[in-house]
């Protein structure tokens, strides 16, 4: 057969039905592509802000100021930062109210009890001042003033193995 033959022969064949290709149906749980789109562009909504862990050991309660003229310091503190201060009782000792309200500690400013020198304490919370002493020193702290009472609040001092001095609030 010639070449001519050949290719009308091809050509006269019918062509081959296309083969159906079925149609796709989306998947039951695909959101439209619209939806899809509006979902991907919203904003993440920030997290709840998380609540401070709870504390782990005695909480700070109290911070005071010791000074060879409370008087003065008393003065000092409401002028420079509007502390109110009420030194009305039987000691001069300055009650600091200074913000507990808004989560802050309040203090006081008071003498120094014939010690020499100036200095700032903080006073930790303990359920049991004489077991907080002997755990102090047994660990290379010294008791500096054992347990007392001084009316307000049952207290004691201490100094760390560095010579810190800190007091300590039963209670």
């Amino acid at each position: 057969m010639s070449a001519k033959k050949k290719n009308a022969k091809k050509s006269a064949k019918p062509a081959k039905p296309a083969k159906k290709v079925a149609a796709r149906k989306p998947a039951r749980h695909a959101a439209p592509a619209k939806k899809a789109a509006a979902r991907k562009a919203a904003p993440r909504r920030a997290a709840a802000p998380k609540k401070p862990a709870a504390p782990v050991g005695p909480m700070i309660c109290h911070w005071e100021i010791q000074s060879q003229t409370p008087e003065t310091l008393q003065a000092f503190y409401s002028d420079v930062f509007g502390w109110k201060i009420d030194a009305s009782n039987p000691m001069n000792y300055g009650m600091v109210s200074s913000g507990r309200g808004r989560g802050g500690i309040d203090g006081g400013i008071g003498g120094t009890g014939g010690t020499p020198g100036s200095r700032v304490l903080v006073y930790a919370n303990v359920p049991e001042i004489n077991a907080a002493l002997a755990t102090i020193e047994a660990r290379g702290g010294r008791t500096l003033m054992p347990r007392t009472d001084v009316g307000p609040v049952i207290m004691a001092l201490y100094a760390d193995p560095e010579g810190n001095v800190m007091g300590i609030i039963e209670g």
